[in-house]
């Protein structure tokens, strides 16, 4: 292989400013050949989720006074969201995003004098390690870190200084990451100033390392993007200006790698790394000149499948746009096994060196003896840094490309699909969007932008700080200024149709057959069911319906009724906000609007007489007429005259005398002082003996139970029986005791029968005395028990209407009790309500209301007052109220002034040979008589008139229904839309 050709710096600028010469005029190279605008209905445009659509899916969380939601991870568990802000953390439910613990950082004293945004704690380190929550911050350029028990933030376990492990400034990008072992690795500005970039290696059971100081072939005015912990190595991501670029300053996107079992050199790169190495990555749209992209903003790795996702920008200070590469974990080992890219001297050219380690492995590590077996020799460690070769991604299109847009995070999420894995791609743009991109399937087939998510309303949107994915829920975290957000990558159920479902062309989402709904692949019922196709990029529906704008001013215009001249007010609109386009709708709706036309009143026909209010005796009738035929408007002439007329009826025919009930008596005494009795009350029939109802009315009193009463009866006198003992003789006396609960002690009747009896001799010796031996008893004979006899007839009703009472009775007279027989059980009066409907109720007159205004203030008007049947209002049948229900006067009689216009001009001859000239009323809203007379004037044409064609008339909209004509201002026929 022949050498390579060493170039001057000069020539080398030359190359270049040629090769900038010919990009010039071809601009930013595009995808395809140069061609003509498309028109705006054939342009394809990727789906746009609005923030408004998207609301409904997503959670937020934002703090008072708390900004900066610049870090997020998550629990081991993954059951919790850990935010690391300004000034604060906090631990989050991922459900909801809802708040489970704040904890407060502290802070430097020199807060007190510094008045700086930068003048905070702002958290740019949030780690895992075990149950411990590592943090490090700002500290108001004191940066210190702290170690947590990750379940109570607000345990502190130790605090460290936060150099070299934290930026002082939280402008200054950094990343860190802390291995199984406990190592920290961080890459980050080690003072004040930022002028001392470092990879610095602290913590855990090795010795403390970093790159070079002040050594630019190491670190270049570095930003740096990302790291991660792969294998024997740790691998940094960034961008740096690139010191191997010497025409002009070019900033370069690198990978580079440490050993983690590197422990420094002795004497020579002590405390410094003897395995650092770095690469260029290429991210660029190839051609004749290649476009790159150089610029690293954001990587994302797939351990599984070594996977490296990175979006590159173009320089600040030029046109924006951004990409998405690839890269294989394997090509970057590739590279770094290649040859180094070396420069003898600073006026040198860089050349390619072979590299003296090929195979190179980190080794072990003897922690005894701290004997570096990482097998690189130290002075190759410190002249070999950058690699020659370039680290090209999986294939040399990107992913994705965009212009005008830079792009600042990047996240994957790998999908099963009905046929195959996909790769979906989220890009946090700088105007605070997310976009959603499927990686390409084929060497065929680009990427597609599957749509894109506004997190904000247009005019509030901001950049976005931070984007982390959790794939096993698949839910997207964005971290801005004031709120941390929780999106759902999910949300099939967004689409209500197959057509939407199916065209989303969505890898998470299908149409299931079965349940005619869109879900996703673990919702479904059936595979086999589930129809899904990603053949195509979704495009968005242009199609604009089109919208009225805002409505003109109002105008004079006049128009023509009933043969006279009235003035309105008219205003258009146009289809112009927008207009549609693409095939949609025209704007619904009038484009012209007429109002205020002045309109005089007229009455309506009379009703029928109605019939007449009462069917004997004097009555009267009415009929109406109202003033809207057609009704006054805007200034018109009121309807002068009576909208009602009544007249008597029936009076000649009189009433027969009206038969009435008198009103109750009191109520009679009770027929029993308890036990429950019956008490009545009575009425007469007025004028005849024909009323409807009963004279009497019946209802139950004194109800409470009757105390027990007990008679005894006197003794009888004695009489013989006829029983003889040794000649003597028997007597007997009786008497009778009853106890029951009655009204009086004279209702008692017999009940238990007592007899005594005595012996007396017949001679009269011994006198008469009792007998112990006899006994007490009943009276013989047959007892009968009581028995109620049939009901008799109810009564008649106590009230013609609103509920009265009737009764009827039975007898305990079948049998009747005798010889101490039970009396019959229950009651002997049985009551039922009767005529239930209402009372009829006659109607009655409410006050007069006061006098209305005049109705015209001058030529002759008239107030009125009014008054309702409706105190009370007429009911069941009931008379309505007799007389007028409004009362008119005259007002304002004196004459009104003239008020019209001059005549105008006679009108040239129209086709029947007539000329017409006109005049208005100088009053706008005339009342009254101010412009009597006629507002036109006619006349045949004279013999000298020339013949005037008829005229047409133009419409100004598609509807064809007319309520008039009306004559703008700038003689233009409008047309007035009901």
């Amino acid at each position: 292989m022949a050498p390579p050709v060493e170039r001057t710096p000069l020539a080398r600028c030359l190359i270049l400013l040629h090769s900038l010469l010919l990009l010039l005029p071809r601009g930013v190279p595009c995808r395809g050949a140069t061609r003509a605008p498309e028109s705006p209905c054939h342009r394809a445009e990727h789906p746009l989720i609005s923030h408004t659509e998207i609301e409904p899916w997503i959670h937020r969380f934002r703090a008072e006074g708390t900004v900066d939601y610049s870090q997020l991870t998550f629990d081991p568990g993954q059951n919790e969201l850990i935010v690391g802000a300004r000034n604060h953390l906090f631990r989050l439910h991922l459900e909801d995003l809802s708040l489970i613990q704040v904890g407060e950082k502290s802070m430097s004293a020199c807060l007190s004098v510094c008045l700086s945004e930068e003048c905070q704690n702002y958290i740019r380190v949030l780690l895992i390690n075990g149950d411990r929550l590592f943090t490090c911050g700002t500290n108001a350029f004191t940066p210190i870190c702290t170690n947590r028990t990750l379940t109570n933030l607000t345990e502190v376990h130790d605090q460290i200084s936060g150099m070299a492990r934290c930026p002082y400034n939280p402008l200054h990008n950094s990343t860190a990451l802390i291995t199984s072992s406990g190592e920290l690795y961080a890459a980050t500005a080690m003072d004040f100033s930022g002028r001392d970039p470092a990879i610095y290696r602290s913590l855990g059971g090795l010795p403390p390392l970093r790159t070079a100081q002040y050594n630019s072939k190491w670190l270049n005015e570095p930003n740096f993007v990302s790291s991660y912990d792969i294998g024997n190595f740790t691998y940094f991501f960034f961008r740096e200006n690139a010191v191997e670029h010497d025409c002009g300053r070019t900033v370069f996107s690198r990978a580079a790698r440490v050993c983690k079992n590197d422990i420094g050199g002795r004497f020579l790169l002590e405390d410094t790394w003897t395995t650092f190495m770095k690469a260029r990555l290429n991210c660029s749209r190839p051609g004749e000149i290649p476009f790159n992209y150089n610029e690293l903003q954001g990587t994302f790795f797939l351990p599984e499948l070594e996977l490296l996702y990175g979006i590159f920008t173009t320089n600040v200070n030029s046109i924006a746009a951004s990409a998405v590469c690839t890269f294989n974990l394997s090509a970057i080992t590739q590279v770094f096994s290649g040859p180094f890219k070396y420069q003898e001297n600073s006026r040198s050219a860089w050349l390619p060196y072979p590299n003296p380690n090929p195979d190179f492995q980190c080794g072990t590590i003897d922690y005894g003896s701290y004997v570096n077996l990482t097998e690189r020799n130290l002075q190759d460690a410190q002249k070999f840094i950058l690699m020659h070769e370039v680290v090209q991604p999986v294939v040399p299109v990107p992913y994705f490309m965009e212009d005008n847009v830079r792009f600042s995070h990047v996240a994957v999420d790998v999908v099963q699909g009905k046929d195959m894995l996909y790769h979906i791609i989220y890009l946090a743009t700088d105007y605070g969007t997310i976009k959603k991109v499927l990686s390409p399937l084929n060497q065929t087939m680009g990427s597609c932008l599957l749509d894109e998510i506004e997190l904000f309303p247009p005019k509030k949107r901001q950049p976005i700080r931070s984007l982390l994915i959790l794939h096993s829920r698949s839910e997207l975290f964005v971290g801005v200024r004031d709120q941390v957000i929780k999106i759902p990558l999910m949300h099939c159920n967004f689409h209500k149709s197959r057509d939407a479902c199916v065209g989303a062309r969505d890898p998470y989402c299908g149409w299931d057959l079965v349940l005619k709904k869109c879900t996703t692949l673990e919702e479904s019922i059936s595979m086999s069911q589930w129809e899904q196709s990603i053949t195509r990029c979704p495009v968005r529906n242009v199609t604009v319906d089109g919208h009225f704008g805002a409505w003109s001013g109002w105008k004079a215009c006049s128009h023509s009724d009933g043969g006279s001249v009235g003035s309105c007010q008219c205003r258009t609109r146009a289809c112009d906000s927008p207009s549609p386009q693409c095939g949609g709708q025209p704007c619904q709706g009038i484009s012209v609007e007429v109002a205020n036309c002045s309109r005089n009143g007229a009455w309506t026909p009379w009703t029928p007489w109605a019939p007449c209010s009462t069917s004997c005796g004097i009555g009267f009738q009415v009929r109406q007429r109202s003033c809207s035929n057609p009704t006054p408007r805007h200034g018109g002439r009121v309807c002068v005259g009576q909208n009602r007329e009544e007249r008597y009826c029936n009076e000649h025919l009189p009433c027969p005398p009206h038969v009435y009930w008198s009103a109750w008596s009191p109520w009679e005494r009770c027929t029993v002082p308890c036990g429950g009795g019956i008490q009545s009350r009575r009425r007469t029939c007025e004028n005849g003996n024909e009323c409807p109802g009963c004279s009497v009315e019946f209802q139950s009193c004194n109800t409470l139970p009757c105390p027990d009463l007990k008679k005894t009866t006197p003794w009888t006198p004695w009489t013989p029986v006829n029983i003889s003992d040794n000649g003597g003789h028997y007597e007997q006396r009786f008497r009778y005791t009853c106890k029951a609960r009655v009204t009086e002690p004279s209702l008692l009747e017999v009940g238990r029968q007592r007899i005594e009896m005595r012996y007396c001799s017949s001679d009269g010796s011994t006198g008469c005395s009792t007998d112990d031996l006899l006994r007490s008893g009943r009276i013989t004979g047959l007892t009968v028990n009581g028995g109620w006899s049939v009901w008799g007839p109810w009564s008649q009703c106590s009230r013609d209407c609103s509920s009265g009472v009737r009764n009827r009775k039975r007898t305990c007279s079948n049998p009747k009790p005798k010889y101490g027989g039970i009396t019959c059980l229950g009651p002997a009066q049985e009551f039922q309500e009767c005529n239930t409907t209402p009372c009829p109720v006659d109607g009655s007159w409410s006050c007069w209301s006061p006098w209305s205004k005049c109705s015209v203030t001058c030529g002759g008007g008239h107030y009125m007052r009014t008054r309702t049947c409706n105190n009370p209002p007429p009911a069941y049948g009931g008379d309505i109220c007799l007389g007028l229900h409004t009362e008119e006067a005259l007002c304002n009689i004196q004459p009104c002034p003239e008020s019209w216009s001059d005549w105008s001009e006679w009108s040239p001859c129209d086709s029947s040979g007539s000329q017409v000239r006109l005049r208005h009323c100088d009053v706008l809203f005339p009342t009254g008589n101010q412009c009597s007379g006629n507002s036109s004037e006619t006349r045949a044409c004279l013999p000298i008139s020339n013949f005037i064609p008829e005229t047409s008339v133009a419409r100004s909209s598609q509807e064809e229904r007319w309520c008039g004509v009306f004559i703008m201002q700038t003689y233009l026929i409008a047309q007035c839309h009901n």
